[in-house]
């Protein structure tokens, strides 16, 4: 991206962290590095933290500890990010679910990766590790998923359409409509 272009959005962000959501597969953990580094922003994303905090897996602690204990640190972690300023953080796909996540994702600006679902499954079938919540038939378990999110997903601040770009062409697609955002805004 052109120098000009980043460094007018990085001003119009004024420190704004911005908040990578969706569904798993969307590409929140690949392309959330690619914007932090052109905007000279910190990156997190809460899944690791919340594995490197607690030196479990996600899978790990959904069958040790369950759901409900892993959406608690996921707030609680998401707590202590938001003090940071300048940082793009890629969410898991359930963060959404708790009303009190959102005055927090609230507080940054709310990009949901809305991704074709047949990409994203086809994505989700090639990994190696399963997600925890995908067990059985992924394709049936991820519609189901995309059902009871899809309206919460979007009441984001910005929606940008996935289908097959790659990682780099998605993250300048998204700092594109951020900056036509801000400007407006």
């Amino acid at each position: 991206m052109e120098p000009n272009f980043t460094n007018g959005l990085t001003k119009e962000l004024r420190g704004r962290s911005i908040f990578l959501i969706g569904m798993m597969g969307s590409g929140k953990s690949s392309t959330g590095p690619i914007i932090a580094e052109i905007l000279k922003y910190k990156y997190v994303d809460l899944d690791l933290l919340i594995e490197k905090l607690t030196k479990k897996s996600i899978d790990k602690i959904f069958s040790d500890e369950g759901e409900e204990y892993f959406r608690d640190l996921e707030t609680q972690c998401l707590q202590e990010v938001i003090k940071l300023p300048s940082v793009v953080v890629s969410t898991g796909g359930g963060v959404v679910l708790k009303k009190e996540n959102w005055g927090i994702l609230r507080q940054g600006i709310i990009v949901w990766l809305d991704i074709n679902k047949e990409i994203a499954i086809n994505r989700l079938n090639s990994k190696e590790n399963i997600r925890p919540l995908l067990n059985g038939n992924i394709g049936i378990k991820y519609e189901e998923i995309f059902e009871t999110r899809k309206d919460i997903y979007a009441q984001a601040d910005l929606i940008v359409k996935i289908n097959n770009e790659g990682v780099k062409n998605v993250a300048e697609k998204i700092l594109k409509d951020l900056k036509k955002r801000l400007i407006i805004n």
